[in-house]
């Protein structure tokens, strides 16, 4: 039993490992549309290229089955990427919530980014504004953010 703990635990670890950055916002059930969410983290090393991932918490009362997101990814003060990421949170058909949840409330993870190669390394800054039809969104919870080392097999 202590080697299958054992074993479970490294696993885990090693999973984590190309993670260098991830943070979640408390959004309280309101996102209004000019309160951007603004993540900072440092790259170092430039060989590697990176995933940067989104992670939005919603409750499955929201009014929509998408969310749009623009998202800006900054270097100092000179923005590199700009676009729209649309996210569906529910199957279109049956309205089911997609994404890992259990009661009410769900998590869906969604890709910006899938391989982003860093020119230069220091400071970055990703910039999240809900970019619906409406001022403030109600019923999402929590907004998040990933950076990941993508590794080569």
């Amino acid at each position: 039993m202590r080697i299958f703990c054992l074993c479970v635990l490294l696993f885990l670890m090693g999973c984590e490992r190309n993670r260098i950055f991830e943070k979640h916002v408390d959004l309280k059930g309101f996102w209004p549309q000019q309160s951007s969410q603004l993540f900072e983290f440092d790259i170092i090393d430039l060989e590697t290229p990176y995933q940067i991932t989104g992670m939005v918490r919603n409750k499955n009362t929201y009014a929509f089955n998408n969310l749009y997101i623009k998202y800006e990814l900054f270097h100092e003060d000179s923005l590199i990427i700009t676009d729209l990421a649309e996210v569906i949170l529910f199957e279109p058909k049956t309205g089911k919530p997609l994404g890992t949840g259990m009661g009410s409330t769900f998590d869906r993870n969604f890709d910006l980014i899938k391989a982003h190669s860093f020119k230069a390394s220091g400071h970055y800054r990703m910039k999240l504004t809900q970019f619906m039809r409406i001022d403030t969104l109600q019923d999402v919870d929590q907004i998040g953010l990933r950076v990941a080392a993508v590794i080569q097999p």
